[in-house]
C-alpha cells in the first residue's frame, strides 16, 4: 500500500488526439472486464479488495499501467485508505496534487504530457468517487496513469466510477456494521463471561461454543473447553439438555444446590445452558419458614399462656399452703408433688414463651466472665465425671446487654445437649472470645458490623445428619427418648439469641461431633452493681387487683399470711374507688397487666399521677405487651417465697429512696 507524496510539477498540456477505432477483440475484452467488474462489486464487501478489483478492471479496459484509489474520512477529509500499484503489483508513488484538485473541484481531471518527439507520451486522468442519497457524499478519487490517453478513456473511467462508488459505499457501510456488531458482541461476551451465574453454549453436536468464568471456576461442574464435545453438565447428560428445553435441580458432592436450565435456539443449532446456585436461596427460604413456624407457635403460646399461668398460680399457691400446714410426712410429700408438677408446668410455659420471644425479660449489662465463672461449678456437676469440660474464656471479654438468667439458660442448655450427645467418655468445650465483624462479614450473617461476644460449645459426640441439623431449632423436635427431653431446649436458646440481637449457627457431621456458634452484640456500658436494700416491714397495706377471682384470692392469702394488710379489687375502676377511699394509706399497688376495660398499665398511670403515689408491682402470665420500663414485675405463676421477696424488694427500694 502506497502513501501520498508531495505535489508534482505541473505537466505541459498537449492537444489530445482522437481515439483510434477499437478492434472487435479489444471490444470483447472490455466487455468481459466490465462484466467481471459488475460481478465483483456486487458481492465484494471488503473495501480494500474492492478497490484492487476496480484498479485491475481499469488496467484491462484502458491503456494504463499505474493507478491509485484513495478513500477519505467524511469528517476530516483525511485519507484513511490508499490502494496504489503498477501492472507488476509494485508500489506506485502517488501525488497529493491531483487528488486534492479533484476533491476540491469535484470534477474529472485530465492531463497529457510529453517533453519532445523522442520522449514517450504519458497521460494522467482522475475522477471523483461519489455517492448520491439526497445530498452527494464525496468518497474519494480514482486516478490512472499510462500511455497516450484520450477523452474517450476519461468518459469510460467515469462510467466505471459510478457503480464502483456505490459498491464502495456499501462496503464501507458493511465495514461499519461489522465493527459495531463486533463491538457489541465483544461487550456481550464480556458481560456473559462475568455474570454471577453459569452460562454454557453447546451446538447441536454437543460441542462447547462458549463457557463463562463462573463455570470455569467450578471444577465440580465438569471440564469445558471451546470446541470440545461436552458429555455432561454437573452430572446431567448433555444429550438430555440439548434435545429440548429442560429445567432440573441437582445437588453436587459438596452439597451445593444447582438449578440447570437449557433453552434451544430457534434454529436448533445451539443451546444455551444457564446454571444458578440456589444454596443460599434455599437456606433463606428455610430460615423464613422457620421464622413462620416460630411465629405460629408464639401466637399459640401467647393465646393460652395467660389463662394457663393463672391456673398454675392458683395450684401453686394453695399447694404451698397445704404443704406448709400438713404435719404428716406422707401428706406433706403428696402436696409437694403437686407443687413440683405445677412448677414443671410453669417452667415449660416459660420456655415456650421465651422461644417465641413473648417472655418478658429485663436485660442489663452483664460481665460475661463473671457470669460464666459463677456457673462453672454447676456446669461441671452437670456433665458428670466421664466427660471432660474444657472452659476457654479469653481475657478482655466485652460486656453484653442481656438478662443474666437467659445467658445461664443458653450455656446450660447447650452443655446438657453436648453431654447427651456423647455416648461414653468425651470432651465438651466451651470457648468464649471477643470477635470484631467488619461490614462484609456482618452482611453474611445478617448482623450489624461491630464487636461481638462469641460463644462456641463443641462436643466429641456422635454428630447429626443434615436432616436433623435442619430441624434442630424447631419446637418439640427432639432426638432424645420419650421422657428425656421436651424438645424446647434448643428452641429456647434460639429464641433468646434472636431476642438479644445475635445469631446462632450449628455445624455437625455424623461421627465428628457438633458445634454451636453464637454471636451476641457487645456493649460499652459498665456492668451493673447489685443494690443493697433496706429491710422492709410487713405492716404495709397492699392493693391487689386481678380480674381472676381465684388468682386474686390466692394472692391475698399469701400476703395476709406474711402480715400485710390487703385490699382487693376485680377491675381497674374498682381499684380507683378503693384508692380514693384509702388515700394515703396504700403503700403498694400489685396489679395484673392484662385486664378487660382498664389495663394494669392504665390503672398505674392514673394512680401514679396523684400526690400520694404508692409503689407499683406488676404481675402477668403473658408479657408480650408489658411496658415495664423501670417498673417492677413478677411473672405468674410465682411461688409464695418469690412474691414475698419481690414485695419486700419493692417496698425497701422505695423506702430507701424516700428517706
Amino acid at each position: 500500500m502506497a502513501t501520498l507524496t508531495g505535489p508534482i510539477e505541473p505537466a505541459r498540456r498537449r492537444p489530445s488526439l482522437p481515439n483510434p477505432p477499437a478492434t472487435e477483440h479489444e471490444e470483447l475484452i472490455r466487455l468481459r472486464a466490465i462484466v467481471e467488474l459488475g460481478r465483483a462489486i456486487g458481492v465484494e464487501h471488503d473495501v480494500e479488495r474492492l478497490l484492487e478489483r476496480v484498479l485491475e478492471t481499469c488496467f484491462q479496459l484502458l491503456r494504463v499501467d499505474c493507478g491509485a484509489a484513495v478513500i477519505y474520512e467524511s469528517q476530516s477529509m483525511a485519507p484513511f485508505m490508499v490502494v496504489a500499484r503498477d501492472r507488476e503489483g509494485l508500489p506506485y508513488p502517488v501525488s497529493s496534487h491531483v487528488f486534492g484538485h479533484v476533491m476540491q473541484s469535484h470534477q474529472p481531471y485530465f492531463q497529457h504530457d510529453g517533453l519532445d518527439s523522442d520522449t514517450s507520451e504519458r497521460s494522467v486522468m482522475a475522477v471523483p468517487l461519489s455517492y448520491q442519497a439526497g445530498d452527494t457524499e464525496w468518497l474519494g478519487v480514482l486516478l490512472l496513469e499510462g500511455g497516450e490517453l484520450q477523452p474517450r478513456d476519461l468518459e469510460l473511467l467515469q462510467v466505471i466510477a459510478g457503480p464502483a462508488s456505490l459498491s464502495i459505499k456499501n462496503a464501507m457501510l458493511v465495514r461499519h456494521i461489522q465493527s459495531v456488531i463486533g463491538d457489541e458482541w465483544r461487550r456481550l461476551e464480556r458481560v456473559v463471561r462475568d455474570l454471577p451465574i453459569g452460562v454454557i453454549v453447546l451446538d447441536h453436536r454437543r460441542r462447547c461454543v462458549l463457557v463463562n468464568h463462573w463455570v470455569s471456576e467450578r471444577a465440580e461442574l465438569g471440564q469445558f473447553r471451546t470446541g470440545d464435545v461436552t458429555e455432561a453438565v454437573a452430572g446431567v447428560d448433555s444429550t438430555q439438555l440439548i434435545s429440548s428445553d429442560t429445567r432440573t435441580t441437582v445437588t453436587t458432592e459438596s452439597d451445593r444446590i444447582l438449578s440447570i436450565t437449557a433453552n434451544a435456539m430457534t434454529d436448533g443449532r445451539e443451546t444455551v445452558i444457564v446454571i444458578a446456585d440456589l444454596t443460599e436461596e434455599r437456606e433463606r427460604q428455610s430460615q423464613a419458614a422457620h421464622k413462620d413456624r416460630v411465629a405460629l407457635v408464639g401466637q399459640l403460646a401467647g393465646g393460652v399462656a395467660h389463662d394457663f399461668n393463672n391456673l398454675l398460680h392458683v395450684i401453686l399457691t394453695y399447694a404451698n399452703m397445704l404443704e406448709e400446714s400438713l404435719a404428716d410426712p406422707d401428706q406433706r410429700d403428696d402436696a409437694h408433688q403437686i407443687t413440683h408438677a405445677a412448677t414443671s408446668a410453669a417452667e415449660l410455659t416459660k420456655q415456650l414463651l421465651t422461644f417465641s420471644r413473648r417472655e418478658l425479660v429485663k436485660p442489663k449489662v452483664l460481665d460475661v466472665r463473671n457470669t460464666i465463672d459463677a456457673l462453672d461449678p454447676l456446669l461441671r456437676r452437670t456433665v458428670g465425671a466421664q466427660i471432660e469440660l474444657d472452659m476457654a474464656v479469653t481475657s478482655r471479654i466485652p460486656h453484653i446487654l442481656m438478662d443474666g438468667a437467659q445467658l445461664e439458660q443458653i450455656l446450660m442448655n447447650l452443655v446438657v445437649n453436648a453431654r447427651d450427645a456423647i455416648p461414653g467418655q468425651g470432651v465438651v468445650r466451651v470457648a468464649v472470645t471477643s470477635i470484631e465483624l467488619d461490614r462484609e462479614h456482618a452482611a453474611t450473617k445478617n448482623l450489624a458490623p461491630g464487636r461481638y461476644v462469641g460463644i462456641e460449645v463443641t462436643d466429641t459426640g456422635s454428630g447429626m445428619p443434615p436432616e436433623v441439623v435442619s430441624r434442630i431449632f424447631e419446637p418439640y423436635f427432639t432426638t432424645k427418648a420419650r421422657g428425656k427431653g421436651t424438645g424446647l431446649g434448643l428452641a429456647t436458646v434460639h429464641g433468646v439469641v434472636q431476642q438479644a440481637g445475635g445469631e446462632i449457627r450449628v455445624h455437625s457431621m455424623v461421627g465428628h461431633g457438633t458445634s454451636f456458634q453464637i454471636l451476641l452484640p457487645a456493649t460499652e456500658q459498665p456492668a451493673e452493681q447489685a443494690r443493697i436494700l433496706d429491710p422492709a416491714a410487713s405492716t404495709a397495706t397492699i392493693l391487689v387487683v386481678d380480674d381472676d377471682d381465684n388468682v386474686r384470692r390466692a394472692t391475698e392469702r399469701i400476703l395476709r399470711s406474711a402480715g400485710y394488710a390487703v385490699l382487693s379489687a376485680s377491675s381497674g375502676p374498682n381499684a380507683l374507688s378503693f384508692f380514693r377511699e384509702h388515700a394515703g394509706t396504700i403503700h403498694l399497688l400489685l396489679t395484673d397487666i392484662l385486664m378487660p376495660g382498664m389495663s394494669g398499665r392504665d390503672l398505674a398511670r392514673e394512680i401514679l399521677a396523684t400526690n400520694a403515689a404508692p409503689r407499683v408491682l406488676f404481675m402477668s402470665g403473658y408479657h408480650q405487651h408489658a411496658p415495664i420500663g423501670d417498673s417492677e414485675f413478677i411473672s405468674k405463676p410465682f411461688q409464695r417465697a418469690d412474691l414475698l421477696e419481690k414485695v419486700r424488694t419493692v417496698l425497701s427500694t422505695e423506702v430507701s429512696r424516700a428517706g
